[in-house]
């Protein structure tokens, strides 16, 4: 005995790729009368119905397990005929599984249930993907109040997964996104618009409302069961990696390879244990009966329940089918991952061979994490040699570099070191944390600071510590360049396995002609008339102790600064003017020290203050 048909006359959105010839599902979302929620159907293709247990298409289903999407063409679990036969259409009347509920606006799906459904020839819409913003943005358009609908019920479905702490992420941008398991997956080019996430967060909703279905009704089926694995770390912070890794591909493929290592899979299990990367008590798989052999698994069993029929698997075949699936699933996931980690290794290979001059950045990179693993070849040091002497090393090659273990390595790792940390302080922040990123298991660097001097002219002293060895102590007129240059000098010490134990810095001893003081402020000084903000009447004698030009021009910049505080003057100040149109402005830089001045422009303010700082080192080298 079948129980009774539900049916509806509103219209059923069928979300899918324009050429998808099997469509699984098909919903309605509308709001409620009291404005509070929404109204939930969702109807899942019975495939059940036309797939009989033990037939044909059962056998292949059992097979293939899935279907196969390849780049020139799809192998259909069902294979064509039972695939068509079973498919949701909107010329044809369609038996389902109906799920329906109330979404509250807190994003509970509530007043679940769980029954047959039949679809009226005529009622359901296909809509492809690249259809949906712009139905979304046109209120003329005959389906933009039901779309309006969904995407505003699956912006508070994903809200609340959000909430509950499940690693809910997607950037339809790059084309990326969080799949069940926490891994980061591609979204195919076609899929990327906000449809994808309407899609993606009803169908979470339905298969976590009949899984808590089944539970109540005491229904066995092959619950999907997603167990923790300890050293994964928070949802939060992964969220937080994920973004800050947007912009570097390399270091997103690092992030995603992690993931991969360190989330555990999913299981199909008759049992329920949760399913943590999604932060459900219980989950199950039921909305792709075409595409998934577990959901026409599961299918049978509800709808055997529902028709008061025999349950057409025993305890013991369910879990057997269930272990079958999972061992199929971790063979697949082996030699896929044994697939493009040797098809990369044969990519870096070949480009290893090449001439290292004519590498781009992201391939050079690839050689380079391969060539660390090993002793220093002689053409990736001079590639190395020549790339920071170009100022074209970036902040992953430097985080790869200071990981080679093999000791040929350490004179170029001591040169691209003692190179950047002269002529880019700011990237050691940066290569800390991307070496961070990398090895989330090792103590992070840890950076202590000091003050000291007047209060008017303070001076501040760093010291890192790196993998448990402590740098030396870097003086500096500022915090953060001080801190900028501990970093370097900790990860030298380490490199070098020299440790520094001094408590406290060894502070600048005080000069021995201190620049005479100024003669005191007048004590009525006249109303709205400003003192120069320079003292040009003379220059200070500066002294260069030895310095040489090309290290000065090196980082103009923190050299004059250097100077400042070894001469026991103020630090160098800097006016820039701004001429020219909006669209092409001039900056003019005009620094200042000890009464020497130099000016220089450029198209980028921070170019035209380097230029400034490079002129007055010029002059200064010249005067002496």
């Amino acid at each position: 005995m079948r129980s009774s048909t539900v049916t509806d006359v509103s219209t059923l959105l069928m979300i899918d790729s324009a050429t998808a010839r099997d469509r699984d599902d098909a919903f309605a979302v509308t709001p409620r009368p009291d404005g509070h929620g929404w109204s939930v159907e969702v109807h899942i293709a019975g495939v059940a119905d036309v797939v009989g247990l033990g037939s044909v298409a059962d056998e292949q289903a059992f097979l293939r397990a899935e279907t196969r999407y390849l780049r020139d063409r799809t192998i259909p679990m069902l294979g064509d005929t039972a695939e068509q036969a079973a498919t949701l259409t909107s010329e044809s009347v369609r038996t389902s599984l109906q799920v329906t509920g109330t979404l509250t606006p807190a994003g509970q799906l509530v007043d679940v249930t769980v029954g047959r459904g039949q679809i009226a020839s005529g009622r359901c819409k296909a809509v492809d993907h690249a259809q949906v913003p712009g139905a979304l943005t046109d209120p003329e358009h005959p389906l933009h109040v039901q779309l309006a609908a969904a995407d505003a019920a699956a912006q508070v479905l994903l809200g609340a997964r959000r909430d509950g702490g499940a690693l809910a992420f997607y950037d339809l941008t790059r084309g990326w996104a969080a799949n069940e398991d926490g891994a980061i997956v591609p979204i195919a080019a076609e899929l990327r618009t906000v449809a994808y996430v309407i899609v993606q967060e009803l169908m979470i909703a339905t298969n976590e409302a009949v899984a808590l279905w089944c539970v109540e009704q005491g229904l066995p089926i092959l619950f999907r069961n997603h167990r923790p694995n300890p050293v994964a770390g928070p949802a939060d912070e992964l969220m937080t990696e994920i973004a800050a890794a947007g912009g570097d591909p390399d270091l997103f493929a690092k992030l995603r390879g992690r993931l991969l290592s360190t989330l555990r899979a999913a299981t199909y299990d008759p049992t329920v244990h949760g399913h943590y990367g999604l932060r459900l008590s219980a989950y199950t798989h039921v909305t792709s009966p075409l595409r998934r052999v577990a959901d026409l698994i599961n299918q049978r069993i509800i709808l055997a329940h529902l028709d008061h029929t025999p349950t057409p698997y025993t305890p013991d075949q369910l879990a057997a089918l269930g272990a079958d699936l999972n061992r199929r699933t971790r063979a697949a996931r082996e030699a896929k991952k044994n697939h493009f980690k040797h098809a990369d290794h044969r990519l870096v290979t070949q480009e290893a061979a090449r001439d290292l001059t004519a590498l781009d950045a992201r391939t050079f990179h690839k050689v380079l994490k391969t060539a660390a693993a090993g002793p220093l070849r002689e053409e990736i040091a001079a590639e190395l040699a020549r790339r920071v002497d170009a100022d074209l090393l970036t902040t992953p090659d430097v985080a790869v570099l200071i990981d080679a273990a093999d000791p040929t390595w350490l004179p170029i790792q001591l040169r691209v070191l003692d190179t950047l940390a002269d002529s880019h302080p700011e990237m050691g922040p940066s290569v800390v944390s991307v070496w961070r990123q990398a090895h989330p298991d090792q103590p992070p660097t840890d950076v202590e600071t000091r003050q000291s001097g007047a209060d008017h002219h303070p001076l501040f002293a760093a010291r890192a510590t790196h993998l448990g060895i402590r740098g030396a102590w870097t003086i500096a007129t500022a915090k953060k360049p001080a801190e900028q240059a501990a970093l370097w000098a900790a990860l030298r010490a380490q490199l070098t396995g020299t440790d520094h134990p001094d408590s406290e810095p060894e502070w600048p001893a005080a000069p021995q002609n201190p620049k005479a003081p100024g003669p005191p402020a007048s004590e009525n000084p006249g109303a709205g008339i400003p003192s120069p903000p320079h003292d040009t009447t003379g220059q200070a004698v500066l002294s260069l102790d030895g310095a040489k030009i090309s290290k000065a021009l090196s980082n103009p910049t923190a050299w004059l600064m250097s100077l400042a505080q070894n001469n026991n003057q103020a630090p160098p100040e800097w006016e820039i003017r701004t001429d020219g149109p909006a669209h092409a402005p001039r900056f003019t830089a005009t620094v200042h020290l000890a009464g020497h001045t130099a000016t220089a422009d450029a198209t980028a303010k921070t170019a035209a203050k380097t230029a400034s700082a490079a002129a007055l080192v010029e002059a200064l080298f010249a005067q002496h």
